[in-house]
């Protein structure tokens, strides 16, 4: 091969080298879904790490902070087996307590899934939740920027419809103290103002009314102890 040709194929590699050099890399923190089909399961890497595929709907699946993706869902479509938490409707979630980092500001923001779901994640420190049959309730005010961010965040359970999740086995109506939408699957329950639409009859969870007030127990959680490692601080929001 002859040098004029040797030198054309250096530089053709030179080219694809810095190419892939600069290929766009999507960070995350946290479990997460693989691809964001629930067949191909959950990545388990902890720490910042990357991958070369931007996350599928990560708009309704994750919140972002110094462009790292988190995880904020319900990971059992994706088969998840680990310790799960119940919850029922809309509720803070404080990405620095979920990720251990220590910031002077907790960094908090807000799951919209609607009616009863699982997380991996316990409630928040700071952060007000009324517990019935194990399940969580946030027994807090929302903030405009939540009802902002409703529409758009909301479409997560659009999302979540067709995998068919387990759910929580939820049979009385929440507590007075939870404020959030309330889905209408069985009798004597109200639907709120402005609540989303039932599920399909596939994912109906039965409530009825619940006149024993002793079933609900407030309880903050701000006293909760959770381990922190010193990490890069989170800084501005997306």
């Amino acid at each position: 091969m002859s040098r004029l040709n040797l030198a054309g194929l250096s530089a053709v590699l030179l080219l694809v080298t810095a190419s892939a050099a600069e290929a766009k890399q999507w960070k995350h923190a946290g479990m997460h879904p693989r691809t964001g089909q629930p067949a191909d399961g959950l990545c388990h890497i902890e720490t910042t790490h990357v991958h070369s595929a931007a996350p599928l709907y990560g708009d309704t699946l994750y919140r972002t902070r110094d462009d790292v993706h988190v995880f904020i869902g319900d990971p059992t479509p994706f088969g998840y087996e680990g310790p799960r938490h119940s919850y029922y409707g809309h509720h803070p979630v404080v990405l620095n307590v979920l990720l251990r980092i220590e910031v002077d500001v907790d960094v908090v923001e807000y799951c919209y899934h609607d009616g009863p779901h699982y997380h991996a994640y316990e409630p928040p420190p700071r952060q007000t939740f009324v517990d019935k049959e194990d399940v969580h309730y946030y027994a807090g005010e929302y903030p405009e920027e939540y009802k902002r961010e409703n529409p758009r965040r909301g479409r997560i359970n659009a999302v979540y419809r067709p995998w068919g999740a387990p759910r929580p086995a939820v049979t009385f109506a929440p507590p007075p103290q939870y404020r959030g939408p309330i889905i209408q699957v069985g009798v004597n329950v109200d639907v709120r103002v402005g609540s989303p639409r039932p599920p399909p009859p596939r994912e109906v969870i039965i409530i009825r009314e619940d006149n024993d007030r002793d079933h609900g127990h407030g309880h903050g959680h701000g006293h909760g102890k959770h381990k922190k490692h010193k990490h890069k601080k989170f800084k501005g929001r997306d």
